[in-house]
């Protein structure tokens, strides 16, 4: 099934050229976003450094890089094809059947992996630190909430897509499972073990999109996921 071009894998999506600028376009936004913004206005306003450097702050970016990076994916995707949004991103509707599912998924697989997430997470795991203020705590449920929407849209709604249809269906599931995983290297806090467990919610949410031919199911899926795993570090960053 994945070892061929099959009927998923025959269709048109971007060329190479595209791909590479689009990518290169968002680099660009994250550095312009991350880095350029904060430091433009702390030299521009020095009295309000102390703001620029909050949570509430690093939200304001998150969200403009988000965008900046969406309607880039969305012009090469979509604008620029003449396609909607539901055909360029595939945001295709699917049953209530196959969403129950994908919700039944976002809750198993974050709970089941959790203890082993913990375990070998380092003790400067910055999610559970976060954890513990008010504004970490708004800044989790902000970037976990809302960073699954864009995460799936580029992983899953861009990255597969562009490789099924320049491979097939079986490399583009193990280049954006693997390119998934490894992105979130930062965010477990460098603990190497951790990166296999990521690549593998890689691999069950690409499979989801492989199965379903939308992006619907791996954004719910991812959503509920995130939604489980900071209630769990909210629990223990209370009872410790």
């Amino acid at each position: 099934m994945f070892l061929q071009k099959d009927e998923k894998s025959k269709f048109d999506f971007i060329s190479i050229k595209e791909f590479l600028l689009a990518l290169f376009l968002m680099v660009i936004t994250t550095i312009f976003s991350f880095i350029f913004i904060p430091v433009y206005l702390k030299k521009i306003f020095p009295v309000y450094s102390g703001f620029f450097s909050l949570r509430y702050f690093d939200i304001f970016v998150f969200f403009l890089s988000t965008a900046l990076s969406f309607y880039i994916i969305y012009y090469f995707c979509c604008k620029r094809k003449y396609r909607t949004l539901k055909e360029g991103l595939f945001f295709y509707p699917v049953s209530k059947r196959t969403l129950i599912f994908s919700i039944l998924i976002g809750i198993i697989m974050p709970l089941s992996t959790a203890p082993i997430m913990f375990k070998f997470a380092p003790h400067e795991f910055f999610a559970m630190d976060m954890a513990k203020t008010n504004d970490g705590i708004i800044y989790l449920f902000t970037c976990a909430l809302f960073a699954p929407v864009f995460e799936e849209v580029f992983y899953r709604g861009f990255i597969f897509p562009f490789f099924q249809s320049k491979l097939n269906s079986f490399w583009a599931v193990l280049i954006t499972a693997l390119f998934f995983g490894f992105s979130h290297f930062m965010n477990i806090g460098n603990a190497h073990i951790l990166v296999s467990l990521f690549i593998f919610y890689g691999f069950v949410l690409t499979l989801s999109r492989y199965f379903t031919s939308s992006l619907t199911p791996p954004i719910i899926t991812h959503f509920v996921h995130n939604l489980t795993l900071i209630s769990c570090f909210l629990y223990l960053s209370k009872i410790s």
